[in-house]
């Protein structure tokens, strides 16, 4: 049976979910703007070989605001292992989570083995946009970015009623493309709302923290980051376009990025013997798309970690 705990770090008050079982300990890091039951559909796939605990992150779910950093937020987990007994557990992260699972597994060459669920954001060179000229690329990278500040000013601040429905039909439409009930996913995105003083907001809001994390995000080089991984490292690198809307040149540029990233995820691999890396035919949602093929695979690793 699950139990739920509330861990201090530094002050800042971290929601877990303890979900039992037996071995590895992990722990389940989620992406930007989601919460510890984005692993609902995982987490009983991995409790049958390891003891599985997952968080909110700090300013995420029921979890407490606190300043952001990476070392903060890495600390939380380290807080988190030690109350549930684990001083060196494996670290399975998604999107955001990704990337700290790496850069957990930078600091901790002990540990039996971090995995990163599609969590590639951060500085990205031209080359890596296979198939676009330098012009095009630059161009349509300063699109990109206007185009997802617009989208964080729609939804920073008190949600109005039209806004939360917009967010819960792109839930839903989630929930019907991967064929898992609704509640799956809802469940997750309304532990991600703040009510307070009978408004509405997103968590972290998109105009706060959520542009904060964006751009550190933005500013950190995770090539550079993975060659320094020391532990057992498997990557996830997901191949099909977004589940969300997304203007066509978007898909475009999103996609010649990842032929690039598979590139250079291909050549680390036979570079740094400890890594390894799978192409996924999913979305960025790959973590309710494909839970029972990514525990699989992260079952099978674990159990035998490269050298």
């Amino acid at each position: 049976m699950a139990t739920n705990l509330t861990v201090d770090s530094g002050g800042v008050r971290i929601a877990v979910r303890d979900f039992g079982g037996e071995g590895t300990t992990l722990i389940l890091l989620h992406g930007l703007g989601g919460t510890l039951l984005d692993w609902s559909l995982m987490v009983p796939l991995l409790t049958g070989q390891h003891h599985v605990v997952a968080l909110d992150l700090r300013g995420h779910g029921e979890s407490g605001d606190g300043e952001w950093s990476w070392a903060d937020a890495l600390a939380d987990v380290a807080a988190v292992a030690e109350v549930v007994g684990e001083v060196n557990p494996a670290v399975v992260g998604h999107s955001l989570g990704g990337m700290l699972a790496g850069m957990w597994g930078e600091a901790h060459p002990d540990s039996p083995g971090v995995v990163n669920l599609d969590g590639h954001g951060g500085k990205k060179r031209l080359d890596q946009f296979v198939g676009l000229d330098p012009a095009t690329a630059t161009e349509q990278q300063h699109a990109l970015a206007a185009w997802l500040a617009r989208s964080e000013t729609e939804f920073a601040g008190p949600l109005q009623p039209a806004q939360i429905d917009v967010l819960l039909g792109h839930q839903r439409a989630l929930a019907a493309k991967v064929g898992v009930p609704e509640d799956i996913i809802l469940d997750s995105f309304r532990r991600g709302l703040r009510q307070e003083n009978d408004e509405t907001w997103l968590r972290p809001d998109p105009g706060g923290w959520g542009s904060e994390i964006i751009a550190a995000a933005d500013r950190f080089d995770l090539l550079d980051l993975y060659a320094r991984v020391n532990c057992p490292f498997l990557i996830f690198i997901a191949t099909t376009p977004f589940w969300v809307p997304v203007p066509p040149w978007v898909q475009e540029l999103l996609t010649a990025y990842r032929t690039g990233l598979a590139r250079d995820l291909a050549r680390l691999a036979d570079e740094h013997p400890n890594v390894r890396n799978i192409s996924l035919e999913a979305s960025h949602a790959l973590i309710v798309e494909r839970p029972q093929v990514i525990a699989d695979a992260i079952i099978t690793f674990l159990a035998a970690p490269p050298s």
